[in-house]
């Protein structure tokens, strides 16, 4: 996660201003995502690339980046922007965002950022519904595949990510991200 780039805002101040496109809105302020770099975005990308293909052959579903979605934590509003999210069905506001978590969300470790952030964002997301997780750790060449409610799992260079339940015949190496 990134710092808090002001004090607190209205969540409509967040969603008009442009200058809080690519922030989180966390606890009334809006927080400066750590922005990828060359690998993150590579790594964005190539993982998008793999869930769109999928939905080109299994309708139903949606994979984009970045996607505002809208969470509710002990009463409070949330927005997160998972680096990739696939949604399944149709839960989008008539104002383009996510009402909910993702069912797959995917977040890119970035050199700022700590596993322990990163796992917060995703206490958030199962909190409001994400069936699977994916935090892709560049450096590591590696991918925790999180479930809620079970132990997590490390898949690595030579191995292969699934879908598993949530998305069925979507399997891809894990090398395949960082190439």
């Amino acid at each position: 996660m990134g710092v808090a780039i002001s004090s607190q805002v209205t969540i409509e101040e967040y969603l008009s201003d442009p200058a809080y496109q690519h922030c989180e809105y966390i606890d009334g302020q809006p927080v400066e995502l750590h922005v990828g770099h060359q690998k993150h975005a590579r790594i964005q990308l190539r993982c998008g690339r793999k869930l769109d293909e999928y939905f080109d052959n299994h309708a139903g579903g949606y994979a984009g980046t970045e996607l505002h979605c809208r969470l509710t934590i002990h009463g409070e509003v949330r927005f997160r922007l998972p680096d990739v999210a696939v949604v399944l069905g149709d839960r989008f506001t008539p104002d383009g965002y996510l009402d909910g978590a993702p069912d797959l969300a995917v977040e890119i470790l970035s050199p700022d950022d700590t596993i322990s952030e990163q796992m917060r964002k995703f206490d958030d997301y199962f909190a409001n519904g994400t069936k699977l997780g994916w935090l892709i750790l560049p450096e590591e060449k590696s991918v925790l595949i999180l479930l809620p409610d079970a132990p997590t799992r490390t898949a690595v260079a030579g191995e292969t990510i699934t879908g598993g339940d949530l998305l069925p015949d979507l399997a891809f190496p894990v090398d395949y991200l960082f190439a």
